[in-house]
């Protein structure tokens, strides 16, 4: 029973440090990041189209998504977050991106993370292509 748990503390354990590595990359090349104030996402998927916005806390290592959301809205659209500071990202988040998804399909965190810095005046603009099932991607653009 003692080896039973401790497989399974282990087993945790493991899972815990694969998450966590997972985002190292975007974490070690925190100074490589673009300085951003806001997101966009432009729609080029055939879908009607929604995101949230995800940040990396340097407290606990873990994922957190603001209740802000862009609303619906269909192919050939973009929509902009308000300043991130307004929608609750941290000043200190480690890494910041959306978090799309399809109307009647697919969910997925962006690909390419930014660093959210109050004074900054960029905009970060992703896009969303693909369909509701095939090929969904979020991508860092500009």
């Amino acid at each position: 029973m003692k080896h039973r748990n401790l497989r399974r503390r282990l087993g945790v354990l493991a899972a815990a440090a694969m998450l966590l590595f997972s985002a190292l990359p975007a974490v070690a090349a925190n100074a490589a990041l673009q300085a951003v104030s806001k997101i966009s996402v432009v729609n080029n998927g055939g879908y009607v189209f929604s995101f949230q916005v995800q940040w990396l806390s340097g407290d606990d290592g873990t994922w957190h998504t603001a209740d802000w959301n862009s609303g619906q809205y269909p192919i050939n659209q973009t929509r902009t977050t308000p300043p991130l500071s307004q929608i609750g990202v941290p000043d200190d988040a480690l890494a910041v991106t959306p978090y799309g998804s399809a109307v009647l399909g697919t969910s997925a965190q962006g690909h390419g993370f930014v660093r959210f810095t109050p004074s900054s005046s960029n905009v970060a603009t992703y896009r969303a292509t693909g369909t509701t099932f095939v090929g969904f991607d979020i991508s860092l653009i500009s």
